[in-house]
């Protein structure tokens, strides 16, 4: 993994390490002051001081800096990979705490120990094509394009097309790593090179491939977007679906077509939202997660991973190991009751997690939880196209909640349920699906980044894990 980088001269390292202090003191000074989490307000600051600081630092790693970005997916592929390096002996400097847009990745550098020799930043894909240049990262993940924050992003293909533009900008010996699975985001990168890659679900997995529709073909899933060749404006034709908009398609208009990537992980089987096994690079991987949307977060991280250097079977090793981050299949425990976290944003992603809660036979309640702070987006209209009729054939107790628990309620009254409890106070609505829960259940809490913070708070009096004002 040998990068160069330059000499640390001792007056820049000097100027670093004082702006450092000052924007680690606002941030101390933000949560002492209750404002916010302090991951935001100090990058900001130290913006208006230095403009500079974030690309000195970013210089003086030895091997450089991985960026990840996408709809959904970059909290977990990036924590994935972290895990890969670390166990690899690497000191990496990350924005953990998920504030992704331009100051939340700076104030991931103000800590005042400099050993990091790697960076692996989770960044907003509204501004990825900015920070990149600054960045200059020796490699580029992108997980996907999804509907998500209807208003900043109105259009899937909008997103895409900004990520084209940063992907365009990488350096000339930069490695550029995508979904070659997702159709919008392959088409607009194709002509890059980039090295793709995808997920089978073999048919003794258990995944739900929803064949339909003549041929063998699968259906248009509920939760994909319109599904239109980039070329002609032809409809797609999936010849393998995976979930929501991703799979295999081509267009029988012009002949486009999408490709497998160089990267497969086969999906072999599945324990609910418990565990997952899968087999990637001759390897099998038993993954601690739930969930074809984790089997790709995997298969990004290991590809990223091998392609800086690290040998498979290292990575995958790693990977067994693994933690999930705050909100991401998270398991608490509160009340004498399992509580298990999954965050949930736009239809794709949610639609997912909620396949993956109905086929655990753990679970014996459920809050979906949905808030629209400016962390969430402030439309949520996104709800009604996602698949809470699957979640409603539950016989389990259901409880809304969140800033837009009503509204919750009414969608979840149209699929075909009204639930047992709706209850904006986020402990008061843990608290009637715990209460209601069988005592050897399983509580599955799925909520918007809001939701979760107000959750997790109420729960452990922590919120610093997920920057609230991550979205500027």
């Amino acid at each position: 993994m040998a990068h160069d980088s330059p000499s640390r001269s001792p007056l820049p390292c000097a100027i670093d390490a004082g702006v450092a202090a000052v924007g680690r003191a606002a941030g101390a000074l933000s949560r002492f002051a209750h404002v916010g989490s302090g991951t935001t307000l100090p990058g900001r600051l130290v913006n208006l001081i230095d403009s500079g600081f974030l690309a000195r630092r970013i210089a003086r790693l030895e091997q450089g800096a991985v960026i990840v970005s996408g709809t959904n997916g970059k909290t977990t592929t990036a924590s994935m990979l972290r895990s890969i390096l670390r166990a690899e002996g690497l000191a990496v400097a990350a924005n953990t705490s998920g504030a992704n847009l331009a100051a939340g990745v700076v104030s991931a550098f103000l800590s005042p120990k400099q050993d990091a020799a790697v960076g692996v930043l989770e960044i907003d894909e509204g501004a990825l094509p900015s920070l990149i240049r600054e960045i200059r990262p020796r490699l580029l993940v992108l997980t996907n394009v999804f509907r998500d924050q209807l208003d900043r992003f109105p259009e899937p293909e909008g997103v895409a097309s900004r990520l084209r533009i940063a992907a365009e900008r990488l350096p000339a010996d930069s490695i550029l790593v995508a979904n070659a699975d997702d159709p919008l985001l392959w088409a607009y990168l194709e002509d890059l090179d980039p090295i793709g890659f995808s997920v089978i679900a073999s048919p003794d997995s258990g995944a739900d491939q929803r064949g339909a529709g003549g041929a063998g073909a699968p259906r248009l899933a509920a939760d994909a977007e319109p599904e239109s060749c980039l070329r002609c404006g032809a409809g797609l034709v999936f010849t393998r679906r995976t979930m929501a908009g991703l799979g295999s398609a081509h267009c029988d208009g012009c002949g486009w077509g999408s490709t497998v990537g160089r990267y497969v992980a086969t999906l072999v089987s599945r324990a609910g939202i418990e565990a997952s096994v899968l087999e990637l690079c001759e390897e099998l991987l038993t993954l601690p997660l739930g969930g074809i949307h984790n089997a790709y977060n995997a298969v990004a991280a290991v590809a990223a991973a091998v392609e800086l250097g690290i040998a498979p079977h290292r990575a995958i090793s790693a990977l067994e190991a693994f933690h999930p981050r705050f909100g991401r299949a998270e398991e608490l425990l509160f009340d004498d009751r399992h509580l298990w976290l999954a965050l949930i944003k736009n239809p794709a992603g949610a639609g997912s997690v909620i396949r993956d809660v109905c086929t655990d036979r753990r679970v014996g309640a459920v809050v979906v939880a949905i808030s629209d702070r400016d962390a969430d987006g402030r439309d949520v209209s996104w709800i009604w196209d996602t698949e809470f009729e699957r979640l409603v054939t539950l016989e389990a107790p259901l409880v809304a909640g969140g800033t837009r628990g009503a509204d919750t309620a009414v969608r979840l009254k149209y699929a075909g349920r009204v639930p047992d409890v709706v209850q904006a106070d986020p402990l008061a609505a843990v608290r009637a699906a715990t209460r209601s829960c069988p005592p050897d259940g399983l509580v599955a809490v799925l909520g918007t980044y809001a939701a979760m913070l107000d959750i997790r708070e109420a729960l452990v009096g922590d919120r610093s894990t997920r920057a609230e004002d991550e979205v500027e």
